[in-house]
C-alpha cells in the first residue's frame, strides 16, 4: 500500500518534529501550585520538555525524533539530532526525574509511559550522538519506575475511558520498557495488577464505542495489553482474547468479506473513521488520533489472532479497516492547525509502523 507508506512520511514528520520541539508557546503545564512563590515559567519547571503544546506531547514528540532520524536526508536528521542534544542533557533530564517523583500522580499513567519509551529508544539508537543521551536519561526512567510501583497496589479500578488516563494504554508501553530495560520487579507488577483489573473481562461492548472526544479504544487497548501480559501463556492468551473480542468478531462474521474489500461493506462503527467538525477545537482532534490509534492496536491484535490461529474473520477486518481509520489523522497531523500537528505524526507514525511489517 505505497500511500501508506514510511518514507512518503518520514521527511514531513520531521519538519512536524523540528517545529514542535522549537516551539515554546502555547504550553499547557498542568502544573498545580502550591503557594504564590510556586509560579515558574514552563522551561524553567521542564527544562527538555517545555515546547509540544504539553509535557506528554513534547516527549513523545521526542521519541519520534528518535525513530526519524535514520529514515531521512542528512539536513533534517542533523537539526533532529542537534534538538535532542540540546534538550535532553543529562541535567535536564535529572530535573525532569526530579519533577516526576515530587508529583507523583501527575502525567500517571500515559506521560510517564512515553517517558519511559524515550529513554528506551535512546538506549536503542544506532545513532551514537543519540545513543550517548541514555545514561543520562537514566534517571527518568528510574523515576517512572519507582512510581509505577507506589501506584499499581494503590489502585482499586483501572481507568477504562479513552484519553490519556486510560490505564492499559499506560501499562503496555511499561510493561515492555520493564522487560527490555532490566525492571523486572515492575514488569511483573504490572503483569499481577493487569490480570487483576482485566484477567475476568469478557464479551468487551464495542458498540459502545466512541465518545466525543477519545483518542484510544478503551477496548483494543486493554485487548493490547493482554496480548503482551498473557504472551508468555498461550493458552491463557487462546482462553481470553477470542472472549474479550466476541462481540466485534460476531460483527467480523457477518460481513461479506468479498464487499468489504471492494469497498461497499459497511465496518463495524468502532472501526469507521469520524473526522472533527472543527479542527480548532483541542478535544475534536482526538477524533483524528482515535483512527491512528485504533489502526495499530488493531494491526498488532490481528497478528495475536493469527498466532492464536483465532477468529480469521475478526483479524482479516482489523486489517482492512485500518488504512481507512488512518487516513484522516495522517492528513491532519501535517496541517497548520496546531491542535492537531503538536502531536498526530507520532501516532501517524506508529500505525505506518504497523502497517508496513
Amino acid at each position: 500500500m505505497p500511500e501508506f507508506s514510511l518514507p512518503n512520511y518520514a521527511e514531513p514528520f520531521a519538519q512536524v518534529v523540528i517545529d514542535n520541539l522549537t516551539t515554546e508557546f502555547p504550553y499547557a503545564a498542568h502544573h498545580v501550585q502550591r503557594d504564590s512563590a510556586d509560579l515558574l515559567q514552563p522551561r524553567q519547571m521542564h527544562p527538555a520538555f517545555a515546547n509540544s503544546f504539553d509535557w506528554h506531547s513534547s516527549v513523545h514528540m521526542h521519541w519520534l525524533g528518535t525513530q526519524l532520524i535514520e529514515h531521512v536526508e542528512a539536513e533534517a536528521s542533523g537539526r533532529i539530532v542537534d534538538v535532542l542534544q540540546q534538550h535532553l542533557s543529562a541535567d535536564n533530564m535529572r530535573a525532569e526525574a526530579e519533577y516526576v517523583a515530587a508529583n507523583p500522580s501527575w502525567e500517571r499513567p500515559y506521560g510517564w509511559a512515553w517517558a519511559a519509551q524515550l529513554v528506551d529508544a535512546l538506549h536503542d539508537s544506532r545513532v551514537p550522538e543519540v545513543n550517548a543521551l541514555a545514561e543520562g536519561a537514566r534517571p527518568l526512567l528510574d523515576a517512572v519506575m519507582d512510581a509505577v510501583r507506589a501506584w499499581l497496589p494503590a489502585m482499586p479500578e483501572p481507568v477504562r475511558h479513552g484519553v490519556h488516563s486510560n490505564t492499559a494504554f499506560g501499562l503496555r508501553r511499561l510493561l515492555l520498557v520493564a522487560r527490555r530495560r532490566g525492571y523486572a520487579d515492575v514488569a511483573d507488577l504490572i503483569v499481577e495488577h493487569a490480570r487483576r483489573f482485566y484477567g475476568a473481562d469478557t464479551r468487551w461492548p464495542f458498540s459502545f464505542e466512541r465518545s466525543g472526544h477519545d483518542f484510544l479504544s478503551a477496548g483494543m487497548c486493554e485487548a493490547d495489553l493482554m496480548c503482551e501480559v498473557l504472551a508468555p501463556n498461550t493458552a491463557d492468551l487462546a482462553g481470553w482474547l477470542p472472549g474479550f473480542m466476541a462481540e466485534l468478531a460476531e460483527d467480523a462474521r457477518s460481513l461479506d468479506a468479498g464487499s468489504l474489500e471492494a469497498g461497499k461493506g459497511k465496518l463495524p462503527r468502532v472501526l469507521q473513521a469520524v473526522a472533527p467538525i472543527d479542527a480548532s477545537d483541542g478535544h475534536q482532534s482526538h477524533l483524528d488520533g482515535l483512527g491512528l490509534t485504533l489502526a495499530a492496536s488493531g494491526l498488532r491484535v490481528a497478528r495475536t489472532l493469527d498466532a492464536l490461529d483465532a477468529e480469521p474473520e475478526l483479524a482479516d477486518t482489523l486489517r482492512t479497516a485500518a488504512p481507512r481509520l488512518m487516513r484522516n489523522g495522517l492528513a491532519a497531523a501535517t496541517t497548520d492547525e496546531f491542535m492537531a500537528s503538536h502531536w498526530l505524526a507520532t501516532f501517524g507514525w506508529e500505525a505506518l509502523t504497523e502497517l508496513s511489517r
